[in-house]
C-alpha cells in the first residue's frame, strides 16, 4: 500500500544514529544504546535519536558498529567503529563536534 505524501509525517529528530545489537551483545555492551540516549538528554540534545539496528555487516572483532544517518547517504555509506576502550563520552563528542 503506498500512502499519499500528505500523510507522510515530519519526525522530531535530525540526526540518527544507528548501533549494531549483534556488536553490541556480542561485546557485552548492551547498555549502549541506553547510556547514550541518557547522556545527549542530559545536554538536552533530543534533536539526535539512537536506534538499535540488525547487523550492518562489519562485524568487528573488539567494537561495536556505529552509523549516523547523514552519512548513509554518502556513496559508498560510512560506518565506524566504536573501539571497546572508548566510552559513551567518545560518541557523544562524535556526533556533537563531528
Amino acid at each position: 500500500m503506498t500512502l499519499p505524501i500528505e500523510a507522510a509525517l515530519a519526525a522530531r529528530w535530525k540526526e540518527a544514529v544507528f548501533l549494531c545489537t549483534k556488536c553490541m551483545k556480542r561485546q557485552d555492551r548492551k547498555d549502549l544504546r541506553g547510556e547514550l540516549r541518557s547522556a545527549l538528554k542530559s545536554e538536552g540534545r533530543k534533536d539526535i535519536r539512537v536506534i538499535a539496528c540488525g547487523c550492518l555487516d562489519v562485524c568487528p572483532k573488539h567494537g561495536v558498529t556505529i552509523a549516523r544517518s547523514s552519512e548513509l547517504r554518502d556513496h559508498p555509506p560510512r560506518l565506524h567503529v566504536l573501539d571497546n576502550r572508548d566510552g559513551v563520552e567518545d560518541v557523544r563528542r562524535w556526533l556533537l563536534d563531528g
